[in-house]
């Protein structure tokens, strides 16, 4: 026996084992969680400007399709398949002055919520070219104005039928709003300048264009808001008589 080893033959002396102790253990969890919670933080902030986008475009892909479908139409105000007819004197039997050039308002230079007007459906589809029978039926009269209850923007699409083009559970629409001008230009004469009426006064051609103006809020989230505008000339332009 070895007397200077100081134990058993063969045993050896082994190092202390040491783990995680509970001040460690409880470090560890604190800086996981601060971890945990500034990840939870920039996730939720995507989710939030995701939604917040998503919503956006939504808004504005309804307000641009309002306004297109509002402008679409209103470009065809007092079409006629006979507007040739309005340029004839009146001595001859084929003049006649076109049916549908009424407009309520007719012009409205600071701008107006609701617009109701005429432009002949009897052609619409090309099998029925040559029907028009020159009447203002039920469907030729059409329009638009705002209801400021529901927040919404209602069509006209048959007399006495109001039709709503936008969804109130999805927009608010806060402004409707259609400014009209117009103006008269000579027509000019070759020789003998035709005529509408017995008065024999001279013709004008009156130009007219509108712009259209919507704005609305998301329901879900007031502060998502969007604005369109569309400017557009009327394509059928009146003739009429003015006396001096």
């Amino acid at each position: 026996m070895n007397a200077a080893s100081g134990g058993a033959p063969g045993r050896q002396r082994r190092a202390p084992r040491r783990g995680l102790s509970i001040v460690e253990l409880m470090i560890g969890i604190t800086i996981g969680l601060f971890i945990l919670a500034g990840a939870t933080v920039v996730m939720t902030s995507q989710i939030g400007d995701t939604r917040r986008l998503l919503l956006e475009a939504q808004v504005q892909q309804d307000v641009r399709a309002t306004a297109d479908l509002v402008a679409r139409d209103l470009r065809r105000a007092a079409y006629w398949a006979q507007a040739w007819r309005n340029v004839w004197p009146a001595s001859l039997p084929l003049a006649l002055t076109n049916p549908y050039t009424t407009m309520t308002p007719d012009t409205a230079p600071a701008g107006t919520g609701s617009l109701v007007y005429d432009r002949s459906m009897d052609e619409a589809d090309g099998a029925n070219i040559g029907t028009d029978n020159n009447l203002v039926d039920n469907t030729d009269r059409t329009g638009f104005r705002y209801n400021a209850t529901a927040r919404t923007i209602e069509m006209l699409v048959s007399i006495g039928n109001w039709q709503t083009l936008t969804d109130p559970n999805v927009l608010e629409v806060t402004a409707f709003n259609i400014v009209l001008n117009s103006r008269n230009l000579a027509v000019p004469c070759a020789d003998q300048c035709p005529v509408l009426g017995p008065t024999n006064c001279p013709l004008v051609q009156v130009v007219r264009d509108a712009s259209v103006v919507i704005s609305a809020r998301a329901v879900h989230d007031q502060s998502v808001r969007r604005s369109v505008r569309t400017n557009l000339r009327l394509r059928n332009d009146i003739v009429r008589e003015v006396c001096p």
